[in-house]
């Protein structure tokens, strides 16, 4: 019987440490876990929120010399800031198997800012994002897809409309659009943004320390001869 006693007392104690803990330990740890959660939602929603200039461009922009732009400082008297649509665009598509929609709103919104002094900035900018985080994935999975062709020519002619002196991202446009456009635009396009990476550089130090202005000459070159090949073949 004594030992039916103990186990009954030991029982009894378990269920009471139990009652114990359910009743003042889990809730405390509970809200604690809800408040945390609360605060960190609400502190990301201030930050995403509250976007107060553009982040530092992913890839290399180009900029008329002097350029009141180039720092990306907004157009004055402008708001919402130009300069954000494209990565606001981009936030909310997110990354998607279906472009279209991301397509229909950057060609919306440069087509509002049409005949604007800034214009090229955001051309460069919707090209970039276009190009490499959508375009080419498809490119490289269907290479004969007409509409992503056509995508791709249309942000290739901003590109150049934007005298972007991104050589390597010019290439390999061209490259993807060798037999979607003629030869005659195709080497337009390649020479002249090979021209204006030469014009740079004979005005400015050329810059073969870091990696855009490393591939900017090897890719000028390649524009030049890819250029001259397709003009002697037209």
């Amino acid at each position: 019987m004594k030992s039916v006693s103990k186990i009954d007392v030991f029982l009894i104690s378990l269920g009471l440490a139990t009652l114990v803990v359910q009743r003042f330990v889990l809730p405390a740890q509970h809200t604690d876990s809800r408040q945390t959660v609360s605060t960190t939602t609400s502190r990301e929603l201030r930050a995403s929120a509250q976007p107060t200039k553009p982040q530092a461009p992913e890839w290399e922009l180009t900029f008329p010399e002097g350029s009141e732009y180039q720092d990306l400082t907004p157009p004055k008297g402008v708001a919402p800031n130009p300069f954000l649509e494209v990565q606001r665009i981009s936030r909310e598509h997110g990354r998607t198997l279906d472009y279209a929609a991301k397509d229909t709103d950057m060609r919306q919104l440069l087509l509002a800012h049409q005949g604007k002094d800034y214009l090229f900035v955001l051309q460069q900018q919707a090209a970039n994002e276009m190009l490499r985080q959508e375009l080419f994935r498809h490119y490289y999975t269907d290479p004969t897809d007409h509409n992503m062709l056509a995508a791709i020519a249309f942000y290739t002619q901003q590109l150049e409309e934007a005298r972007s002196e991104d050589a390597k991202l010019v290439y390999m446009c061209l490259r993807a659009l060798k037999d979607y456009w003629p030869q005659e635009r195709l080497a337009k396009v390649a020479l002249s943004t090979a021209a204006r990476v030469k014009a740079r550089a004979e005005k400015t130090t050329v810059d073969t320390t870091s990696a855009p202005g490393y591939y900017r000459q090897i890719y000028a070159r390649e524009l030049q001869k890819m250029g001259s090949r397709l003009q002697r073949r037209a």
